[in-house]
């Protein structure tokens, strides 16, 4: 008899698991399906399913479908958005450190931001994202923003005044686009394109990558390679969808998102010098190089004094000597 309760009690164990609900995690950016960013939010959605056999799921949401760069992230505060991969800037609303990421001209290659990124300067920022209800899973590579616009090729900052560059809303960006000598104008990355059509905007700054993704080809003439940000995006996860899922899961999403970032990587660079080059050859976008990036630089190196004065945890150091 007793033996009998044991069995009905497992079998009705091993049914409830088996028929238990999967958490299912929604994701979000604000770039398109082709975009390397978003195919790497993809190969999370396939593996965390397989590799949790089910217990969770993740569906993506690209081109801004759960609200824009703001309202991501404020979703992931509140646990309305479970994961948002977003501009790293962006979180500097909710982080203020995270401005950080956002200085022009202080990282000078893509090794040299993610060796900041996986050291002690990485450590920081995560410390104090935990505090504010964000769980930081990996960063993506967003390349180098320039400028694009549809007045002239950009050589100098003369070049840049009197332009209307949209901009992410971020304090620290929005002072160096106004200091280089544009009018900084924020606003939505889904806003642009009709921005551009109507002539609300001269332009706006960015990557080939996005440019491409986004087919915002169409509405901008002129590509010039300021380099004047090399940025991350941040995949972070909210501290409420972390503890539906469980430290297991959130053990197996933490592996996951570091494979995910190699592959963005990846896709990243075998993808945007043919994207450059099709744009070119067609005839779309007109590409030039700035000579001398120093003028931009020189209206804009007081950011990083600022930031020391401000915050005092030594990143910029760190920062720049690793570099």
């Amino acid at each position: 008899m007793k033996r009998s309760l044991l069995l009905a009690m497992a079998f009705m164990l091993v049914a409830s698991i088996c028929n238990a609900k999967p958490v299912v995690l929604r994701a979000t950016n604000t770039l398109g399906e082709d975009h390397p960013m978003t195919q790497a939010l993809r190969f999370m959605s396939t593996e965390i399913e397989k590799r949790t056999n089910g217990e969770v799921k993740m569906d993506v949401y690209p081109n801004s479908q759960l609200g824009g760069n703001k309202e991501m992230v404020e979703g992931v505060v509140l646990g309305t958005v479970d994961i948002a991969q977003q501009f790293a800037g962006t979180f500097s609303s909710y982080v203020p450190e995270m401005e950080i990421l956002v200085q022009p001209f202080l990282f000078k290659s893509e090794e040299g931001l993610f060796k900041a990124l996986n050291g002690k300067p990485g450590e920081i920022l995560a410390a104090s994202l935990e505090k504010k209800g964000f769980v930081p899973l990996t960063y993506f590579y967003g390349g180098s923003r320039s400028f694009i616009n549809n007045e002239r090729p950009i050589n100098s900052v003369e070049d840049l005044k009197g332009l209307k560059i949209r901009v992410i809303g971020v304090k620290t960006v929005i002072k160096a686009i106004n200091q280089m000598g544009a009018i900084a104008t924020p606003m939505n990355q889904s806003d642009v394109y009709s921005a551009l059509q109507q002539g609300v905007l001269d332009g706006w700054e960015n990557s080939p990558v996005t440019m491409y993704s986004l087919k915002l080809y169409e509405q901008s003439k002129y590509f010039s390679y300021s380099r004047h940000l090399m940025t991350p995006d941040l995949v972070a996860l909210s501290k409420v969808s972390a503890k539906k899922i469980g430290d297991k899961n959130l053990a197996i999403l933490k592996e996951i998102s570091l494979e995910a970032s190699a592959l963005e990587r990846k896709l990243w660079a075998e993808n945007e010098g043919k994207m450059v080059q099709e744009m070119t050859e067609k005839g779309w976008v007109e590409f030039n190089e700035i000579k001398d990036t120093t003028p931009f630089a020189d209206a804009t190196k007081n950011l990083l004094d600022a930031y020391e004065a401000k915050y005092k945890n030594g990143l910029v150091d760190l920062i720049l000597a690793d570099q």
